[in-house]
């Protein structure tokens, strides 16, 4: 039951989320804000992460286990040195496909986080993301503002790209050590 809920949680569309979080902020008297965009963005990449990880620990191979424990291993040992190196790619492939998401969000962020010009200089006050940026940006009649939002897309490319990169070299680098 609760992989069928986490299933159901991460195909709902990230408007729903917003939409829901917006609701609750109303509730609460919260206005848009930086830590309801956090709050929201959160909710939204737990269920991609946790099921992404549970695939992860279902593939871990039992008899490497049970290999380490009759080498005479403790189980902290083998869970350090055996569990943790198997399953470390897998568990950093969850992580960064939630962060993926979570990046290019724009339509949750928008409902809890508002859009603003200005860095937010507390958890309170409404927040910038670049997925907005570049829409509103584009939306104006002004140049120099729509070569901001050219730059805008330009940055988010760029960091989910070195992201992306960075992601397989981290894998090919930890995964050396995993039994397949």
């Amino acid at each position: 039951m609760v992989r069928l809920a986490l299933d159901v949680l991460w195909g709902i569309p990230s408007i729903v989320y917003g939409a829901f979080g917006f609701t609750l902020m109303l509730a609460i008297g919260m206005r848009a804000s930086l830590l309801g965009g956090i709050i929201v963005l959160a909710l939204l990449e737990l269920p991609i992460m946790t099921r992404a990880m549970d695939e992860v620990i279902r593939l871990m191979p039992a008899d490497l286990e049970q290999a380490s424990f009759a080498l005479g291993s403790t189980r902290l040992e083998t869970a350090i040195h055996v569990v943790t190196r198997q399953m470390l790619p897998g568990i950093l492939t969850a992580i960064l496909l939630a962060f993926g998401r979570g990046i290019g969000d724009a339509a949750s962020v928008l409902f809890t986080a508002g859009y603003t010009d200005r860095i937010p200089t507390s958890l309170l006050r409404p927040v910038a993301s670049l997925p907005l940026a570049v829409f509103f940006q584009l939306g104006t009649p002004f140049p120099e503002v729509q070569k901001r939002a050219y730059a805008s897309a330009l940055i988010l490319t760029v960091i989910v790209l070195v992201i992306s990169l960075g992601s397989r070299w981290i894998s090919g680098y930890v995964g050396k050590h995993i039994v397949k």
